[in-house]
């Protein structure tokens, strides 16, 4: 028996079916009532931790002064400017991404002049095309401060923003000289109800600029000549550029806008042509006026001008020659040059180009179109009666066109096919005699070509690009945020039991057609590999100095220090070659032995080794055997030694005792130079390390009792007993392992220097300890031996510290903020040095045994560094800006979808070769692609497996599947394609191999086929396999007798399921149009499932992913993560106690970009793993506290961190104040806002303000401008008492006394810097 009744589920009156049973059970006192959930409280704070490489505009600019080869790349949200050295490697020199706004378009103002052959100036007559770190690189003296110009650059570039403003900008010395931006802003007219700049376009004398909507409008701007903007700029008065501006409306699409070149001779002629369509036919119009005219008049009415051709009515680009102002028009199917079109019907004289077909990085399936052109610098002599353009297509092929004044074009060359795909971002710059090509590209990277004449092209370098990425995938073994068992067998730790362990890599899909591949995100210093030397011995250090008195041929020296031995090769100057040298005669230093310690001067080189000391001045070498010096025993043995200045200290031992001697280095005589033996210390324990430090205080690691001890003591008097800090007891209580015995875990010192006023001590359990006086700190690196170098020369330069540890890399900065290297504002600090081949981006970074900075440079701009990897010798040059050091694995293929199998250990790809569908089984390590597809039935290799390889098909999902039964685990592969089949395939290794990973053999298993409609989506859950076929959902159950698939339910969706997964027993089915759907897909007998939550706004959604929420140990209150394509984020609550409600939203958010997929991943750094436990309010988004990754077709990363409702309020509070702010938002600020009417407080409303902007905190962050933010009494005191709410004023306590305003700006700044830490 049944009946309806009314109960009150989660504070609302519902309408429910209820049975006696039931009934009485609910009225059951001896029943536990189970607890009702509420939604959580939370907010979301997103930041960008990889930026994308993606440019739609490069453009040469002279932004600091003529002679410097400056080119700006131009994103959707970012500018960056390079400069072009003379080795054709680029160097970022500044850049800018705060604008707040999406940048429309971009294009130069301005020329520049410079010097010919005879040194006379040489102007050049044209701007550059438009498109749709040291003072001494500024025309400014260097003894002048920031913000006293002298001189305006010769050239600015122009912006134009979605919000309809427009931005100029130039480059200027900053603070201690590092370039900064100057800006200028030019307001939108508020009565244009339209934004234009879909169309930019500049006038040959750089006084009008030209904007157009992509219909119905454009507006003309008169600019400021920059003679008159450079006396103003010199008087240190504001810039505005716009000088006067006049809109006009037009009837139909505007299709192209451009300004034509006038006659020689009438300079201020401007003419400007558009082609607008309208009832489906072009028509060519220009408007003509003089510098200086009234534009009112000029615009007064609209012009009707001419039709154009049927076959050129649609260019796709449209060139203005400097000559005849002509204009080439590159249609699809045509090329053609315009002339006479001031004074009539314009005259279209067809080219015939030869042109080659379609090339390999073709993969459209039309023919390629012409996507760019650039004009190359020529003296303007040249361009009075020729001109000169490159022209490109999208699949590599470039043609250089000459036109003259008589013929309009002369000729055109075929230059080349270059090996990658040409977006609309492409230039010609030039070095001092060549044009240099830069090939921006859209589908992988790009390149930099030289072109010198008549000799073969040369690939100078690549530009990076990894876009576009559909998929990622990190190599955690967990999938979801409660998963008790990983992949490998694994329990899932709490993070408040986790253990250091190696970081999680992450790996996308990027590119398309030929150049597509997967690419490895990492982030740190790039350090480009210059010489890689193959030694062929196990190398344990290098020293590598200047030979004063060698020829070029042998301009270097290094010394090696092997097990027993030494060896010397002698370098060329320019490091192409090394020779060893084998002969005594030619050696001047001690090889019998292995080396100790280097150290070398204008005037002395020193060398320690187990058996001697050798001094070598200019070509005379003198060598002191240590048992002469010492006069001791020559049985005994010396463990190290160190050298500073003329001291030098040796630690030896016999069998009982270790000592240290100090010898003095007399060069009284330099003919000949002697050894003073000055004093020996006895030591308790075995000496580890040694090292001399400021103010000759001697360094000793000792290894006493069990304990890591260092010895110290001044050499500048004698002394017979040094001072012992035991580390083992200083590091209790500092969150070190503790062991048995209530000692810290640390084991012996490896290696120690001094620097920064203090000393680091590096450990062989990976350890590095500061000691500032009393203070000890430490940090952990791994867990191998930590050993810390430093550049020899560190008093003439800052000094370069590297730490080698668990075969990496580490570089450590001392940036002058906070009081320690290990202090928590010190984030950048630490930054991974990846040395890169940089002319192979698949190589795998080599693993690092040794690394020291040498004090010889390649260039001005880099770091040289002497690296051990193994056998081999490194010499790389690192960049000192961190960034992405992305390493590419090519597929041959554009590649859709990738996961990771921790089984195979390799990554699965789904890529679409020649238009045809495969898997790929890619080593991450290597690259190799050790798939290898088999028939079933025959077991003999195929191309393509069975269901793969159809001409036109695509694979839509790509998922693991752990088929389980009786206690038995069978794994497979599931793939869903979009001509309707679902296949599980079977894979296993093969035999090993010396020379790599095993091969993997794959086939198919069972497929379902004959669907009409696209297998969008599959998951594979415990016996069966759930997938939606179209817009209907079908569970299937594996029958292993029968060896089939057998349908169970189904259920239909009103939009196809993109996304699939099972949680709490529930299907979550992500819809591409109607949002999240939850399906309780297994209770009940009936063949149809039903309906459990859904999302209560409809969504354009791409991705989900399931979060912990405020309370990790509860399952039921986890939080989801909406992706959508109108770039937005959705929180999502389900309340998976009421049956049938919708879910709530709980916070949303507005990115710059569409996240396309959400991962979680264990990426942090070792060192950054124990710095970052959950504190100040951070929610742990899984229960091992992983992070939350996403990925946007434009290949940027985004990180996202759950907050508590204390620290959002913080937060949202610092956030509300900035958007006021024009230095944070100098673009998009908000005006106007005055004291006493402005309400900063954070509104807990469940939508856009649950966002904080964490890219807005990173400014705030480096730019130290809290103080300035909360200027005002009351926002001060609103500041402080959101920072005493944090965890009920744990980290205010006692900030109340003399000083507690600044101490609350530093636990301010601490805070913001732990919450942007980085993550890869």
């Amino acid at each position: 028996m049944a009946f309806q009744t009314n109960v009150l589920r989660e504070g609302e009156w519902v309408t429910e079916t209820m049975t006696v049973d039931a009934l009485l059970k609910a009225n059951n006192p001896g029943q536990k009532k189970q607890r009702l959930l509420k939604p959580p409280q939370c907010g979301l704070l997103t930041r960008t931790v990889v930026e994308s490489h993606l440019v739609n505009s490069i453009l040469p600019i002279r932004l600091r002064s003529p002679q410097r080869n400056d080119v700006a790349f131009v994103g959707d949200h970012e500018v960056r400017v390079c400069e072009l050295r003379r080795d054709g490697r680029l160097k970022e020199i500044a850049r800018k991404s705060d604008f707040g706004s999406r940048i429309r378009n971009a294009c130069v103002i301005g020329s520049f002049d410079i010097k010919d052959d005879d040194g006379d100036e040489a102007s050049l007559a044209f701007p550059v095309k438009t498109e749709d770190n040291d003072s001494t690189h500024f025309p400014f003296s260097a003894s002048n401060p920031a913000g006293t110009p002298t001189q305006l650059p010769p050239q600015v570039l122009m912006l134009v923003l979605e919000c309809g403003d427009s931005v100029f900008l130039f480059l200027r010395p900053g603070s201690g000289g590092r370039p900064e931006f100057a800006t200028s802003r030019f307001v939108r007219p508020r009565e244009q109800l339209v934004y234009p700049g879909f169309h930019l376009a500049i006038d040959p004398s750089s006084r009008y600029a030209a904007l157009a909507c992509a219909q119905d409008f454009f507006v003309v701007y008169e600019l400021e000549s920059l003679e008159t903007l450079g006396q103003k700029y010199t008087r240190n008065e504001p810039l505005n550029p716009v000088k006067n501006y006049r809109p006009r409306s037009v009837q139909g699409v505007i299709h192209k806008v451009n300004f034509l070149y006038p006659r020689p001779g009438d300079d201020n002629h401007i003419i400007l042509l558009l082609i607008i369509v309208r009832n489906g036919r072009s028509r060519m119009v220009t408007y003509e006026w003089k510098v200086g005219d009234d534009l009112k008049a000029v615009f007064a009415e609209e012009k009707h001008g001419h039709r154009m051709p049927v076959e050129n009515q649609m260019p796709v680009l449209l060139i203005p020659l400097t000559v005849r102002s002509a204009f080439i028009a590159i249609s699809p199917n045509q090329v053609a040059v315009c002339t006479e079109g001031l004074y009539g019907p314009p005259n279209f004289e067809t080219i015939e180009m030869e042109t080659p077909p379609a090339t390999r990085n073709f993969h459209g399936r039309r023919e390629p179109l012409w996507t760019a052109w650039a004009r190359p610098f020529r003296l303007s002599p040249y361009f009075k009666t020729r001109d000169c353009i490159y022209l490109a297509r999208e699949d590599g092929v470039v043609i250089f066109i000459e036109a003259d004044r008589e013929s309009a074009l002369d000729r055109s060359t075929f230059m080349d096919t270059f090996d990658s795909n040409i977006s609309t971002a492409f230039t010609c710059m030039f070095d001092q005699y060549t044009d240099v090509l830069i090939l921006g590209s859209d589908s992988g990277p790009g390149a930099i070509w030289k072109v010198p004449a008549r000799q073969p092209l040369e690939l100078l370098g690549t530009l990076p690009n990894w876009s576009p990425s559909v998929d990622f995938i990190t190599t955690d073994e967990f999938s979801t945020w409660n998963q008790e068992i990983g992949s490998n067998g694994n329990k899932m730790v709490p993070w408040q039991g986790c253990q250091l362990r190696q970081p999680d890599r992450v790996f996308a899909t990027s590119g398309r057609g030929k150049k597509g591949s997967i690419t490895e995100y990492r982030y740190g210093l790039r350090a480009n590999i210059a010489l890689d030397l193959e030694y062929g011995t196990e190398i344990k250090e290098a020293w590598l100095f200047p030979s004063s008195h060698s020829p070029a041929s042998q301009k270097f020296h290094m010394l090696l220090s092997m097990p027993g031995c030494s060896a010397l090769l002698r370098i060329s100057e320019d490091f192409s070659q090394a020779k060893e040298t084998s002969s005594d005669d030619e050696n001047p230093y001690d090889l019998s032995s292995p080396t100790l310690a280097v150290v070398y001067s204008d005037r002395l080189v020193v060398q320690v080794t187990t058996a001697f000391v050798a001094l070598v001045a200019g070509d005379k070498s003198f060598r002191f055997p240590i048992s002469e010096i010492l006069r001791c025993d020559p049985q005994v043995s010396v463990s190290d030694a160190c050298v500073l200045d003329d001291c030098i200290a040796i630690s030896t031992h016999t069998s009982t005792q270790f000592e240290i001697h100090t010898i003095k280095i007399d060069t009284t005589e330099p003919t000949q130079p002697f050894l003073v033996h000055n004093q020996t210390i006895k030591v308790n324990g075995d000496i580890t390390c040694l090292s001399l430090g400021a103010n000759y205080t001697i360094l000793a690691g000792l290894w006493h009792g069990g304990r890591a001890l260092l010895a110290k003591g001044s050499l500048q008097q004698m002394v017979d007993k040094l001072e012992i800090i035991d580390l083992s007891q200083a590091l209790i209580g500092k969150g070190h392992i503790v062991r048995g015995d209530g000692l810290s875990s640390v084991e012996a010192i490896a290696s120690i220097i001094s620097v920064w006023g203090s000393i680091l001590v590096g450990t062989r359990s990976g350890e590095v300890i500061k000691m500032t006086g009393t203070t000890v700190e430490y940090e952990k690196f791994g867990t191998t031996t930590a050993k810390i170098t430093r550049n020899q020369q560190s008093d003439k330069t800052e000094p370069t510290v590297l730490v080698s540890c668990d075969k990496n890399l580490v570089l450590l900065r001392n940036q002058g903020l906070g009081s320690g290297l290990f202090d928590s504002s010190r984030s950048k600090d630490k930054l991974r040095v990846w040395p890169v081949e940089a002319n192979n981006l698949a190589a795998s970074a080599p693993p690092v045994d040794y690394g020291i900075a040498v004090d010889i440079s390649f260039s001005n701009y880099d770091t040289t560094l002497l690296v051990i990897s193994g056998s081999k010798i490194l010499l790389t040059e690192m960049n000192h800006e961190p960034g992405p050091v992305h390493r590419y694995l090519p597929v041959e293929g554009t590649p859709m979808k990738v996961i990771y199998s921790q089984s195979l250990q390799c990554l699965i790809a789904a890529v679409s070769r020649d238009d045809k569908p495969t898997l790929m089984f890619i080593d991450p390590d290597s690259g190799e692609d050790l798939g290898r597809p088999t028939e079933k039935k025959t077991n003999s290799p195929v191309d393509f497996i069975s269901g793969l390889g159809r001409p036109g098909d695509r694979i839509f999902g790509l998922a693991e599947w752990e088929f389980k039964k009786d206690g038995n685990v069978w794994r497979y592969i599931l793939v869903s394609t979009r001509d309707g089949r679902l296949i599980v395939i079977s894979a296993e290794k093969g035999e090993a191999r010396d020379d790599g990973p095993p091969p993997i053999r794959y086939w198919m298993r069972f497929q379902k086929k004959g669907f009409d409609r696209p297998v969008y989506s599959v998951v594979g859950y415990d016996e069966g396999l759930i997938y939606c076929v179209g817009q209907t959902i079908h569970w299937d159950v594996l029958d292993t007798t029968e060896k089939r698939l057998k349908h169970i339910k189904s259920f239909e969706l009103a939009s196809p399921a993109t996304s699939l997964r099972v949680v709490n027993g529930k299907l979550m089915a992500l819809t591409s149009r109607d949002s999240l759907e939850i399906i309780d897909h297994s209770s009940g007998d009936s063949e149809k499932m039903g309906q459990g939550h859904v999302d209560p706004k409809t969504r354009n959604a791409i991705h989900m992913m399931e979060l912990a929420g405020t309370s990790p140990d509860e399952p039921l209150g986890s939080v989801v993560l909406l992706a959508d394509r109108d770039c937005g984020i959705a929180g999502l609550w389900v309340p998976w106690q009421s049956p049938g409600r919708d879910c709530e939203v709980i916070l949303e958010a507005e990115l710059p970009t569409s996240i396309r997929r959400f991962r979680r991943g264990r990426t942090r750094p070792i060192w950054e793993q124990g710095q970052h436990t959950p504190k100040y309010g951070r929610l742990a988004s899984t229960v091992d506290d992983a992070e939350i990754l996403g990925i946007s077709l434009d290949g940027s990363m985004q990180h996202f961190t759950l907050l508590s409702i204390d620290i959002w309020r913080f937060l949202r509070f610092i956030q509300n104040i900035a958007l006021t702010n024009e230095e944070l938002y100098p673009f998009t600020h908000k005006r106007d806002v005055h004291y006493g009417e402005f309400d900063p407080e954070p509104r807990l409303d469940r939508g856009l303000d649950m966002h904080v902007d964490g890219d807005m905190l990173r400014r705030c962050l480096e730019r130290r401008a809290l103080e300035r933010l909360v200027s005002w009494p009351s926002h001060e005191s609103r500041f402080a008492e959101l920072l005493d709410e944090l965890d009920d004023g744990r980290y205010t306590a006692g900030l109340t006394a003399d000083g507690g305003r600044e101490q609350y700006f530093k636990l301010a700044y601490d805070i913001l810097d732990y919450f942007l830490r980085p993550v890869l």
